[in-house]
């Protein structure tokens, strides 16, 4: 009898393993990763651009606007996919993407470029459309392994996008990268159209009742706020480091340029395999252990930082946090987006939101840190907000 019920079981295991769906979920993550990838591919190109339109002062505004772009886009927008079918509104928003990048090509003036840049920024949300997508084609206990091979594209994309950028913009030119992209964004635009299942509608209700559901949502769900405020943290964990390593790496005792904060970016490859591991270690040891590993991650890399100044010490913490967050995001993920199936780009949506604040308040509090007592208080300001994350974690598994 016990053999038979192994037997049972092992059948269930594998027709379960037949039944997911990888094909679908790399492409998912290839499209996530080539809509984010617009949001960064400015960057790279800042200097070009300011020669060609003799500015300096206002070559930030190209820098900006993808991200108020992204942002509208994501408040306004993203929503919708519980009350359309997703897979018309990604290519709509892929199009969207194309004019944008095209716009960027050709644009006379930084005024206009930065409005194209704007529209950009605006389609490539397509990657927050995608992210649920993928937790509704799995059954439920494949959820984490979903979000984690879509997540690493994500991230792949983030990766890539400085890296050919500055690539192609080096060999060619930046309005070349642009016109790169709007032949990616089409091309994404046929994939998707053609690789997505037909969505129906999951909410039947006016569009501006959508915001209300989503209050609604945020007092109702304990672990929802929970998500928001620790990821919302550990977001500004990692842009704290970010926006001030160039300034670190150009003060003694580094005293190195540019180039090496960037080569920082090659150790982000370590959020990407951490991204495609997380949905297993969910898998096996649950999402509650596995955000718990990742905050705790989080807060022993800025212990790291504080305690070792040194390139070893940063290369060391810089693979640690990216490790964390990852497995953390994807930890987060899972729970929320395991709330109302019906409502999940609801649930996204506060959830993106949050970790864009977090990522926000970190970047600007890491500055003013930085300004008045340097490399120390980015370390207290880490590891604060670590232990905010590690506190609101606790006390979320001892109310349920």
């Amino acid at each position: 009898m016990s053999v038979g019920a192994g037997s049972s079981g092992e059948s269930r295991k594998l027709a379960s393993e037949a039944a997911f769906p990888r094909g679908l979920l790399l492409v998912l993550a290839v499209c996530a990763g080539a809509s984010v990838a617009n949001l960064y591919y400015a960057q790279p190109l800042l200097a070009q651009i300011a020669g060609t339109f003799d500015v300096s002062a206002r070559i930030g505004w190209v820098a900006v606007a993808p991200m108020v772009g992204y942002t509208v886009s994501l408040v306004s927008i993203l929503p919708l996919g519980d009350l359309v079918d997703r897979r018309r509104l990604s290519v709509v928003l892929a199009c969207v993407m194309a004019v944008g990048a095209f716009a960027c090509a050709i644009a006379p003036s930084l005024v206009l470029l930065a409005v194209a840049c704007g529209v950009l920024g605006f389609g490539a949300v397509i990657t927050q459309i995608l992210l649920p997508m993928s937790a509704d084609i799995v059954q439920e206990p494949q959820r984490a392994r979903a979000l984690g091979i879509v997540f690493s594209g994500v991230l792949a994309g983030i990766l890539a996008a400085r890296t050919l950028s500055g690539f192609i913009g080096q060999a060619y030119g930046w309005r070349t990268m642009f016109f790169v992209a709007s032949f990616v964004a089409i091309s994404l635009a046929l994939t998707l159209g053609k690789a997505l299942p037909k969505s129906a509608p999951k909410a039947k209700q006016s569009y501006l009742s959508l915001f209300t559901s989503m209050w609604q949502m945020l007092r109702q769900h304990a672990p929802l706020r929970s998500a928001c405020l620790i990821q919302g943290c550990l977001f500004g964990v990692f842009t704290a480091f970010w926006s001030v390593l160039a300034l670190l790496l150009a003060s003694p005792p580094f005293e190195m340029g540019a180039a090496v904060a960037g080569s920082f970016g090659i150790v982000g490859i370590v959020g990407v395999i951490a991204a495609n591991l997380s949905g297993r270690i969910i898998e096996r040891f649950g999402s509650a252990n596995g955000r718990l590993f990742g905050i705790g991650c989080c807060l022993f890399a800025y212990v790291v930082f504080a305690v070792d100044i040194s390139l070893r010490g940063l290369v060391i913490g810089v693979i640690l946090m990216d490790f964390g967050l990852s497995i953390a995001n994807v930890s987060s993920q899972n729970t929320i987006l395991g709330l109302e199936s019906a409502a999940r780009n609801r649930i996204n949506t506060l959830y993106v939101t949050s970790i864009f604040l977090g990522g926000s308040l970190g970047a600007f509090l890491a500055s003013l840190g930085w300004a008045h007592a340097g490399w120390s208080a980015v370390c207290a300001l880490g590891l604060v907000l670590s232990l905010i994350a590690l506190g609101a974690h606790l006390l979320g598994q001892r109310r349920n």
